[in-house]
């Protein structure tokens, strides 16, 4: 009897084969199941050919030599096989494109049934023949195109395979109402040819004379099993009745897969169910099982050997194994799917939940459990006073108190078939736990420098611990109640910080420039004063018994309160002031030396010895250092010094020179590093 498999149930077991030239197993298929050991795809033209009028007897694949027989009578000028691209090959669901076309898309070659040239329709069908899957129907002339003749393959060696499906790609028209005009697939087992289908006009939404490219699959019989003489044939038939509908028939992508042991696979519609739910089950196995055996441990029914079951019910809650066991000629397997389906009560939950603590001291944050039950998964939950007052956290965490008083918890619980509202009237119970009130006081909050005082605590609602920060006093810190001996070497304002705790909390406080360290309340001094160097300027000193100045440099007293000073440089004074009671302060003054840079050559003198003019000196301000240098009129050397305070006195190595007119190079450098170059003449006068 003729197996046949529908285009749904082959590629499913085949993991969605494509063929494309070659078999390709598709991602996730496993190619042990399914083993394509021939394939024919009639090849591809050369670019710009479409072999048209190729006649398929004849025709040299891979594979080998195609050949066509006649299997009953035949007219004058039959339609004939040919294998070309004229019906080029196209992907399972396009249209066809008959046709000779020189695009290279279209250059894959196809088997089909076309019209001879010389056919009584050709000149309105092809008149060069073979325009595709394109046939004469006949109808003018008696047997004219009376066609019978089988397309046969070269033959194939199925050594060693079993459970053999031949696959391929087709369309097909041309049947008329009688069924007079059609196609056959047989195959050969070395001695007896065997019709094994009739593949179904196919999808004709692509338009009369077009066909729309399917996928089909056939068993072949068991003589096939482990068969070396094996061929496939397709036999086309029409008569004269001229009725028949184009397209004729074509074919592609021809393979046959052979098949080993099945492996049992399968889903569910659904795993998760409630109480009195029914599923349905679909078989995945490979490789072609022809019978199955379930088993539904609590399910109702309990077994079924249908290929899917369906309607499945189970009635009890609980988890639920699936077994399948699959089988065909080659063998048997066995798949058990543990705990498989869940079947629940589907109940609404069951509201339930607790606190950390209920019963504590305002300003508390405490966290929350939820104990609900029945597969709660969305949560609402109320905190009246709290903070925040709202959740719908599972677990809401740190929820605050901050009022004292009794308060009420509600949690709404829900699932997808309900919910549930659970309050606690007064759960909450916040207590007055007063936090202590931090203050403090010192009797005596101005004083001199290096002067010790005591701190006294004033808070209030018993602190039983403190902490005490002295910035700029040693020590700078205590934790004793009443901290005494805190010392403040220097004068200034300083903060006091207390830090007071209890069992509910803590305070702190801060006195800002609480400490006022004065020594010498009155003390003053002068302001600061610049001058040019040479000049004198009087300090002055006051609100105190006795002062003490320094540096001494440039004083002409470090006691008292008026000293003047003749600094040679810019110089800070400072004063140490003391008053009756023994306190001391400081005070300073800065005394800034301005720079007036100059100097002076004589344009004469007349060294003889009368005590006025007899030395040639440099005069100037804030000469750092110079050279001096004096030549005569032949640019002779005759004198030379590097000291201000040094003159000239008119000799040349001891002897005295006659009065003339001398030439001077004279190099200054300032106290503030500038420096001056200056030449002229002097007039040496007796």
């Amino acid at each position: 009897m003729t197996k046949r498999y529908d285009d749904g149930y082959i590629f499913h077991f085949l993991g969605s084969l494509l063929i494309a030239g070659i078999l390709v197993m598709t991602a996730g298929s496993n190619p042990a199941h399914a083993q394509a050991f021939w394939v024919e795809t009639f090849g591809n033209t050369a670019a710009g050919s479409c072999d048209q009028g190729t006649l398929a007897n004849g025709f040299v694949s891979t594979n080998g030599t195609w050949t066509v027989t006649a299997v009953g009578p035949e007219g004058p000028t039959p339609n004939q096989w040919y294998i070309s691209a004229t019906e080029p090959g196209r992907a399972a669901g396009d249209c066809s494109t008959q046709g000779c076309y020189i695009n290279p898309q279209y250059t894959d070659r196809t088997l089909h049934v076309g019209n001879l040239a010389s056919s009584p329709n050709a000149g309105t069908l092809c008149p060069l023949g073979d325009c595709g899957a394109i046939y004469d129907a006949g109808g003018f002339q008696p047997t004219a195109v009376q066609t019978n003749s089988r397309a046969e393959s070269p033959t194939i060696d199925c050594s060693g395979q079993n459970g053999i499906i031949l696959y391929f790609s087709y369309f097909k028209n041309a049947d008329d109402p009688t069924g007079n005009d059609d196609v056959s697939v047989e195959y050969f087992d070395g001695t007896t040819w065997t019709t094994i289908a009739d593949p179904p006009q196919t999808d004709p939404g692509c338009g009369q004379g077009f066909g729309m490219w399917t996928q089909y699959a056939v068993a072949l019989g068991a003589s096939a099993d482990n068969n070396p003489n094996v061929k496939i044939g397709f036999t086309w038939i029409n008569d004269e009745g001229g009725v028949g509908v184009n397209p004729s028939f074509a074919v592609d992508s021809i393979a046959l897969i052979g098949t080993l042991a099945p492996v049992a696979d399968f889903t569910a519609s659904d795993t998760v169910l409630c109480t009195g739910d029914c599923i349905d089950f679909t078989d995945l196995s490979n490789n072609f099982p022809t019978a199955w055996a379930w088993s539904f441990i609590g399910g109702n029914p309990a077994t079924s050997s249908v290929q899917d079951p369906t309607t499945v019910c189970f009635l009890n809650p609980g988890t639920y194994t699936v077994q399948l066991i699959v089988s065909n000629g080659t063998g048997i397997d066995t798949l058990t799917k543990t705990d498989y389906i869940t079947v629940n009560a589907c109940t609404p939950p069951t509201a339930g939940f607790s606190a950390d603590s209920t019963n504590f001291c305002e300003r508390t944050c405490i966290n929350f459990t939820d104990e609900s039950i029945n597969g709660a998964n969305a949560w609402k939950w109320l905190f009246p006073g709290g903070t925040p007052n709202t959740s719908t956290d599972q677990n809401p965490q740190q929820i605050c108190y901050y009022t004292p008083g009794l308060y009420s918890v509600t949690q709404i619980v829900y699932n997808q078939f309900g919910s549930d509202t659970l309050v606690l009237t007064d759960y909450i119970n916040v207590n007055t736990c007063p936090l202590p009130v931090a203050d403090f006081a010192t009797f005596t909050p101005s004083f001199c420098s290096n002067t010790c005082i005591n701190f006294f605590d004033q808070s209030t609602f018993s602190p039983t611990s403190w902490s005490w920060y002295f910035p700029g006093a040693t020590p700078d810190t205590s934790t004793a109640q009443n901290p005494t001996g805190i010392c403040y070497p220097a004068d200034g304002f300083y903060d006091v910080e207390l830090i007071v705790s209890n069992a509910n909390g803590s305070d702190t406080t801060v006195k800002y420039s609480y400490i006022h360290v004065e020594s010498v309340p009155n003390a003053f001094v002068s302001p600061d004063t610049a001058m040019y160097f040479g000049g004198t300027y009087q300090l002055i000193a006051g609100g105190g018994m006795t002062y003490t100045w320094s540096p001494a440099a440039g004083l002409d007293t470090i006691g008292g309160s008026n000293p003047i000073a003749t600094p040679d440089e810019t110089t800070t004074y400072t004063v140490v002031i003391t008053d009756a009671s023994g306190c001391s302060t400081t005070r300073q003054v800065t005394v800034t030396i301005l720079h007036n840079n100059n100097f002076f050559v004589p344009n004469s003198f007349s060294p003889n010895n009368d005590g006025y003019n007899d030395y040639l000196f440099v005069r100037g301000n804030n000469l750092y250092g110079i050279r001096f240098t004096v030549f005569d009129r032949w640019g002779e050397k005759v004198w030379e010094t590097v000291n201000q305070t040094e003159g000239w006195d008119g000799r040349y190595k001891g002897k005295e020179l006659d009065p003339a007119v001398f030439t001077y190079v004279l190099t200054i450098i300032y106290d503030d590093s500038k420096n001056v170059t200056q030449t002229g003449t002097i007039t040496l006068l007796r």
